[in-house]
C-alpha cells in the first residue's frame, strides 16, 4: 500500500511538472518563438534559435560563405588566393598591377583595331574621356590655397623667434 501512495504521489507530481513546462511560453534572445520538437534542438550545434544562413544574413553572401553555391564559392576563394599571391609572395603593389592592367589593356585594343581590317569586322569605338578643364582649375586652387597657408604658417613660425615652437 505505501508503494501505491509513493507512485501515485510520482505520478501527479511528475504530470504536474509536465503541464506547467508545457504552458510556459519561452522566448527567445532574438524573440522568436522555439519550437517544441527535441528533433530541432538536437540538428543546431550548441543549442542556437536560429540557423547559422539566418544569421549571415541569409541572402547570396551566406551562400557564399557556407559554400551552397560551390562555383561561385571557389571562384571567390581562388580570387582571393591569387591576390594574395601577388602581394605577399611576388611583392606586386596596387599601382603596379593596375600599370600592367591598362598596358594589356591597350596592347588588346591595338591588336583588336589592326586584327579587324585583316578580318573584315568594323573596329571598335571606344567612347573618349574627356574632363573638364574647370574641375582641374579648381583644384589647382584649393592645392594652391593650401600650399600657400602652409607655407605662410612656416614664415610665421620661423619670424616670430619662439624658439619652443620653431623646435616642435
Amino acid at each position: 500500500m505505501p508503494e501505491k501512495i509513493t507512485e501515485d504521489l510520482f505520478n501527479n507530481l511528475v504530470e504536474t511538472i509536465a503541464d506547467s513546462v508545457s504552458k510556459q511560453k519561452s522566448v527567445s534572445f532574438f524573440e522568436e518563438e522555439k519550437s517544441n520538437s527535441v528533433v530541432s534542438g538536437f540538428n543546431r550545434l550548441f543549442g542556437r534559435q536560429r540557423p547559422v544562413h539566418h544569421i549571415l544574413g541569409g541572402g547570396k553572401s551566406a551562400d557564399v560563405l557556407l559554400w551552397r553555391n560551390k562555383k561561385i564559392s571557389a571562384s571567390f576563394l581562388a580570387s582571393a588566393t591569387l591576390i594574395w599571391v601577388l602581394f605577399e609572395w611576388l611583392n606586386y603593389h596596387f599601382l603596379t598591377l593596375l600599370s600592367f592592367a591598362l598596358v594589356l589593356g591597350m596592347v588588346a585594343q591595338f591588336v583588336w583595331s589592326n586584327a579587324s581590317g585583316l578580318l573584315n569586322r568594323s573596329s571598335s569605338q571606344v567612347p573618349r574621356l574627356v574632363l573638364p578643364d574647370e574641375l582641374f582649375a579648381s583644384i589647382g586652387r584649393s592645392v594652391g590655397a593650401e600650399v600657400n597657408r602652409g607655407l605662410q604658417y612656416l614664415q610665421d613660425v620661423s619670424c616670430q623667434g619662439n624658439l619652443k615652437q620653431f623646435l616642435v
